[in-house]
């Protein structure tokens, strides 16, 4: 008999919001000199140090600027920062609304994300992010100086949220998220899209999404 899930976590980017947006993408590219394939690259690459807190914004950019035999000035990394934060920041509205369904059901609900310090300082202060006070239980790695899928960052969730990791679904975008979720004991699904989601939670009992 399956254990019935009292508790909802949520990645933020690609769950909570919808995948970064590819005209964002293009612009990060042109301002920082490379083709934009390459630029991806090098975002997957870097990415994961600076969501820890290893290495701050200017940190962050300024190796990525030196690509292209480019500087990262005061200005320049104020620009780059906030159009992350916009490729990043459309939000699922379909998503945001069954969290708020669920809770209403009962049910707990929280956010795991890898988020690095700056774009998390800039949704805190930005009142289209109001809503991320809604979620009792938020852990983010920059606070935390794990990333997902390091086995230390769910189990700071599951202490926080209180409930056994059997009793959790946790949503993710990204596979190997969802491995080191699993690896804890944590129920989880990859989120490709909300229409296939949806088959599976309406398998758990929980409201339709």
């Amino acid at each position: 008999m399956q254990t019935r899930v009292t508790a909802v976590i949520f990645d933020y980017g690609g769950v909570l919001s919808l995948p970064v947006d590819p005209a964002s993408l293009r612009r990060l590219a042109a301002w920082c000199g490379l083709p934009l394939d390459r630029l991806t690259a090098e975002l997957r690459q870097e990415r994961p140090a600076y969501d820890r807190g290893d290495v701050r914004l200017d940190g962050y950019w300024s190796r990525i600027l030196a690509l292209a035999g480019r500087t990262a000035d005061p200005a320049l990394l104020e620009r780059l920062n906030r159009e992350d934060l916009r490729g990043w920041g459309r939000i699922n509205e379909r998503v945001l609304g069954w969290t708020r369904r669920l809770r209403t059901a009962g049910c707990k609900t929280a956010i795991l994300s890898n988020m690095p310090r700056p774009l998390l300082d800039l949704m805190n202060a930005d009142p289209a992010f109001a809503w991320l006070s809604e979620f009792p239980v938020r852990v983010f790695s920059c606070e935390e100086h794990l990333v997902k899928p390091e086995p230390g960052i769910y189990r700071v969730l599951l202490d926080r949220l209180g409930e056994p990791a059997g009793s959790c679904l946790f949503l993710d975008d990204s596979e190997p998220n969802v491995a080191g979720a699993r690896a804890v004991g944590i129920t989880a699904s990859h989120f490709s899209s909300p229409d296939e989601v949806a088959a599976v939670v309406s398998e758990l009992g929980l409201p339709i999404l």
